[in-house]
């Protein structure tokens, strides 16, 4: 037990040298971030999949999402620790204060420590983007209205045969789909394999509840860095959910990059034995170009669609969209400024603009590799 300056009160942690820990935290990162080579073959070769493989094997073993368990704990220990010190006969009140400032500093170092170790490390190694050679430079108007084009004309296609299913409820928009998620996870595995990446076993898809506690804060999907679990929001559309999913999976693979995460969902998805997941990838991209047409020019954007878009399509965009407003933000615009920063802090330069990097890289990797 680490003692926090009370004989009293002391609070378990996963070992038993707070200093130690936060140092050789402190140290890794260092020589990490001046070493991206020693970050690949330390961390990224080593470490990281040591950890993946035990927290997989959990995952599989476990009954429930192992972060239900875990974030009540740790939000117990804390207000049990905090009260016990602050609560305790020791005088003058300085010195409780002084001591519970104590705990929050170590309490802090297990959680930061925790959070580098078992996944945040990630961001000190090579850019996947560097390793395959893709480039993320600025895409014309004509090419990006002709890739609208050819995406407009292969959604068309995959739409209809969709629509030649029964089983998929087309007229319904889908709304009783339930994608099969192993699916996703072996397309990243093959992912992974093709591209000479490190490849790991099944990811666990896991759902927040309640349903919609993410999404009233403007985010589909995480991944939970302290049990590694990808996890998406419930009331997700189902035809988000397929790259949502793949997208947090990508991350559980030690992806950091959130462009490079919606590559990977795309990839994943529209390489898939599923008819409903190719549709909902093609789907997701489609919904990103478009975004750039219309803001690089609005009234061609406009006339295209009117011409060329189907019906069933805007039926399901406009799906899409009614569901996303029953959820509507808690705090509008505090989730996107918040993880901005964090973005930033860990390497990303662009913030969250680097979700809209997904067409300048579905547009190098399409150049490079096919």
């Amino acid at each position: 037990m680490i003692n926090i300056g009370l004989k009293k009160y002391s609070f378990k942690v996963l070992a038993n040298h707070y200093v130690l820990i936060g140092l050789s935290t402190l140290g890794a990162y260092l020589i990490f971030k001046f070493s991206p080579y020693l970050a690949d073959q330390i961390y990224g070769e080593l470490i990281f999949p040591s950890f993946r493989l035990i927290l997989d094997t959990i995952h599989f073993t476990f009954p429930v999402p192992v972060f239900l368990c875990l974030i009540p704990l740790v939000f117990g220990v804390f207000i049990y620790y905090s009260i016990s010190i602050l609560s305790t006969g020791v005088k003058p009140k300085g010195v409780r204060l002084l001591n519970w400032m104590k705990f929050i500093l170590y309490f802090s170092i297990i959680i930061s420590s925790s959070f580098y170790w078992l996944w945040g490390f990630n961001y000190l190694r090579t850019s996947s983007i560097d390793k395959l050679e893709l480039r993320t430079q600025p895409i014309e108007q004509d090419r990006v209205f002709e890739m609208l084009e050819q995406q407009t004309f292969t959604l068309n296609l995959l739409r209809k045969k969709l629509s030649q299913i029964e089983a998929l409820n087309p007229e319904d928009n889908f709304l009783g789909i339930k994608p099969d998620y192993c699916l996703l996870s072996s397309g990243l595995q093959d992912f992974l394999r093709d591209h000479g990446f490190a490849s790991f076993g099944k990811f666990r898809l896991r759902y927040w509840r309640p349903e919609g506690i993410l999404l009233r804060n403007s985010t589909a999907g995480m991944y939970f860095p302290f049990t590694g679990e990808p996890t998406i929001d419930p009331g997700l559309h189902p035809l988000q959910k397929p790259f949502t999913a793949s997208h947090e999976m990508a991350h559980a693979a030690g992806f950091t990059d959130e462009g490079f995460c919606n590559l990977v969902a795309w990839l994943v998805c529209i390489h898939s034995e599923d008819n409903f997941i190719r549709y909902a990838g093609q789907l997701a991209l489609w919904r990103y170009t478009a975004r750039a047409a219309s803001q690089l020019n609005r009234e061609r954007y406009v006339a295209f669609i009117d011409k060329y878009l189907s019906d069933e399509i805007r039926s399901d965009l406009l799906s899409i969209q009614e569901n996303r407003d029953r959820f509507p933000d808690f705090f509008p615009g505090l989730q996107r400024r918040v993880y901005d920063t964090y973005l930033r802090a860990h390497g990303v330069s662009e913030g969250i603009a680097s979700y809209n990097n997904l067409l300048m890289l579905v547009e190098s990797y399409s150049a490079r590799f096919e």
